[in-house]
Parts: C-alpha cells; structure tokens; sequence
C-alpha cells in the first residue's frame, strides 16, 4: 500500500482546483446558488461550469433544485462531513478513557481505527512504567495479527471479511502470527462470541494485546481500544480481568457516542467469572491515581 510521504512540492489538478472553488461558494446563509452566482465568484465560464456542476451532481457533490434552478451541497458531503466529525468526536470522547484504561492496567492504551487493510493508531496514552511498548500515533499494523485489527474485522459482514482477506497479503512477523484465511476466521468468530480479542505475540514477539470495539449510535463498530504490554507482564493468566477492564471503556465510549445496547451475553458472562480480580484493579486505580501525585521511582 503507498503511504503518503514529505515533501516540499505543490501538486495542483486544474479540475480539483475549479471544483474547491466551486464548493467554496457555498456558506451557511448562501446555500442555494445559481449557475450565475457561482460563475461571479469563480471566474468560470458558464459552459465550462455548468459541465462541472452536473459532474458534481452525478457525484452527490451538489444538487439541483429544479423548481429554483439553484444549486446546493449534496449529501455526499454530508456523508463524507460526517465521517470526518466522527474521527473528531471519537479522540475527543475516548481520551479520558485512554488514560483510565492505562492507570487502572498499568499497560499503554491504545485507540485505532480501520483503514484499508490496516489499523491506525489515532490515540495513545503511555503507561509510567519503564519498559513499555513502542508504538506512535499515526503508526500502522496489518489489522490480522493485531488485536485492535481483529476485535474490528470481527464484527464486519462475511463478505467484508472475505473482501479483507482476499485484499490482503498475509506476512508471517512471529511463529504465532495467523497467516491461514481458514485461521483467522476461526480466531474472528470466538472474537465475535467473547467480545474481545486477543494478540498473542502474533505481531512482535514478547509482546500481547487485548482489545475491544467500539461502537457509533447505530452499532457498528467503527474502531476498537486495548491495552498492550510486555507479554511478562501481560501474562495468559491476567487476559481475562483485563479484557473486562478493556470491554468497559470500549463500551463507556460507544455510550458517549450514543450507543444504548447492553452488552452482549458472553460478554455479561465474562464480568461474572472475574468479577474478584476486577475488584481488585479497581482497587489498584484508587492506589495508582493517588500515587501519580508522586515522582515515579522509575
């Protein structure tokens, strides 16, 4: 996949160019246009226009009221706006809960969202301790051997998934790495019926990742928080009580973002079987937020 690099030149498309200026014509009280108003403030002619504007049209880009014969933004500005609000509202909501999540596990949290075949990390809060994970904000993983990649692709359709795998050049990056579509599925399916998911050293050896979605006010998941340390401290035995740490802010942040639905059963069932060991992390947030008023002895 080509990632977009520095540089220092200025690339210009004379047809992008004319069509931002189009869309920059309208504003909150001049939201319906006429092919004159529009040619006055561009400079463009009017044939050359009214080729772009139906252009746009087809595209959803602006619309055309055919009583008025005015133009205005199209709903697929709307859509794209929406999105884009959305990563906005996201980072804003989750960052308390990052830094929650980190105190009361003593790991580094994440939050990532799914672009093509990879996750990005869009939000980070380190722990305090000394040895801790190696990861940047705006840092990319294959989203099959991760497990904030996973806890997403388990909850897209089955032809999302096979769309997924069939784009994707599976890389074995440790001997735990799932590289087998047949693999991943499997994996992906208890990921479905547990509520949360699991990176075993299957990116980086010695090193483990548990994760949970992330939900928008419609219920699809849109992105997915964990917590990720040296597999010595984030040993097999403690999955569990932190997976519960990590479904409960996933889900505090899917409410902010106005997500309603209870938790699902497996997941109700997982907070029952550990629920001693939360009690005692909760515990440990009380002890390390007082304790963070102090220097570090690390």
């Amino acid at each position: 996949m080509l990632k977009p690099q520095r540089t220092d030149r200025t690339y210009s498309s004379q047809v992008l160019d004319r069509v931002v200026s189009i869309l920059d014509c309208f504003r909150p009280k001049q939201t319906d246009l006429r092919l004159l108003d529009i040619a006055a403030a561009t400079g463009l002619h009017k044939s050359t226009l009214y080729r772009l504007l139906e252009a746009m049209r087809t595209h959803g880009l602006v619309g055309l009221d055919a009583e008025t014969g005015r133009y205005h933004p199209g709903l697929k500005l709307f859509e794209i706006g929406s999105l884009a609000a959305g990563r906005f509202a996201l980072e804003r909501h989750s960052h308390p809960t990052l830094e929650n999540l980190a105190t009361i596990s003593g790991e580094t949290a994440h939050l990532c969202v799914l672009d093509g075949s990879d996750v990005v990390y869009i939000a980070k809060v380190e722990c305090t301790r000394t040895l801790r994970i190696p990861s940047a904000v705006g840092q990319r993983n294959p989203a099959y051997c991760t497990g904030v990649g996973k806890a997403i692709l388990a909850f897209l359709t089955q032809d999302q998934v096979e769309t997924y795998i069939a784009t994707t050049r599976f890389e074995r990056f440790t001997r735990k790495t799932l590289t087998k579509p047949s693999e991943l599925k499997t994996n992906l399916r208890q990921i479905a019926i547990q509520g949360y998911a699991v990176d075993d050293q299957e990116r980086e050896e010695g090193v483990r990742c548990v994760a949970a979605p992330i939900r928008d006010h419609a219920g699809s998941v849109i992105a997915a928080i964990s917590i990720a340390g040296p597999s010595l401290r984030v040993t097999k035995e403690r999955v569990a009580e932190l997976a519960i740490c990590v479904m409960q802010a996933a889900h505090e942040i899917s409410t902010s973002l106005g997500y309603r639905e209870a938790w699902n059963q497996a997941g109700k069932a997982v907070v029952r079987e550990v629920s001693a060991p939360v009690g005692r992390l909760n515990g440990n947030l009380r002890t390390r937020s007082s304790s963070s008023r102090r220097p570090s002895a690390n």
